[in-house]
């Protein structure tokens, strides 16, 4: 849920809305400033990019370091605090009323393994902690970069030359996003640890506990995020 948003929010779709909403604030603070000569120049346009990129590639990011995570955590504790597995196929419910089979039978299909967990059968492609890993690390080397680059950028903008309504706006939507973000995902982490935790398979289950993994580092990502830029937001409501 929670890791699915932030996927959602960083398409294509909710970046231009992003970039959409910085510039209508960011527009309207400035006539609310009654400047007789206003205009939008190359330098302001500039630092809203610079701010921007910074915003989308922090999120990026911390996808990139849930993957990773959720990975290499599958390698150290058991694969269904990591995964969430589905329930392998038994033999009975392949026939008919008159016990005849349906086809050729598999416990598990698509190139999974079967493994046990819980006393019961699950179906796991190993492949697929690999593929995360990969993806993960790549996220994370190219947009720690990314982010600092424009970060460094940032910083070196003088002082008089900072325009305080797109550093007041980019702290602000932050704010907003991962003040969002970590009400949502605190709640959404304890259940699926309580889920993992005290999970117990019946014969109607056809997938296994929640898996609390990423969920975990995530969260533990976000809460720190919301404090900065709280602090950052209401040291410049000032400004």
């Amino acid at each position: 849920m929670g890791i699915i948003s932030l996927f959602l929010f960083f398409s294509s779709p909710f970046a231009l809305l992003v970039i959409g909403v910085l510039i209508y604030i960011i527009i309207n603070m400035k006539k609310d400033q009654k400047t007789s000569n206003f205009k939008i120049t190359s330098h302001t346009l500039l630092q809203a990019y610079l701010y921007l990129v910074s915003f989308v590639t922090l999120g990026i990011l911390i996808i990139g370091i849930g993957l990773t995570s959720k990975a290499l955590l599958s390698y150290k504790f058991p694969i269904p605090f990591s995964y969430t597995l589905d329930f392998a196929n038994k033999e009975e419910d392949f026939r008919n009323e008159e016990g005849i089979p349906y086809g050729e039978f598999q416990e598990c299909y698509f190139g999974r393994e079967v493994m046990t967990f819980y006393e019961r059968d699950f179906c796991f492609d190993k492949s697929i902690r690999k593929t995360e890993l990969i993806t993960g690390v790549s996220l994370i080397l190219s947009m720690s970069f990314l982010f600092a680059i424009h970060q460094y950028s940032i910083s070196k903008i003088k002082e008089e030359k900072v325009d305080l309504l797109i550093k007041k706006a980019y702290f602000f939507l932050s704010l907003v996003f991962y003040s969002f973000l970590t009400i949502v995902m605190i709640p959404f982490t304890v259940y699926s640890l309580a889920d993992f935790f005290l999970f117990e398979p019946t014969k109607d289950m056809y997938v296994g506990p929640s898996a609390p993994a990423m969920n975990v580092t995530v969260m533990i990502i976000l809460i720190p995020l919301w404090i900065y830029f709280f602090k950052k937001a209401t040291a410049l409501k000032e400004k």
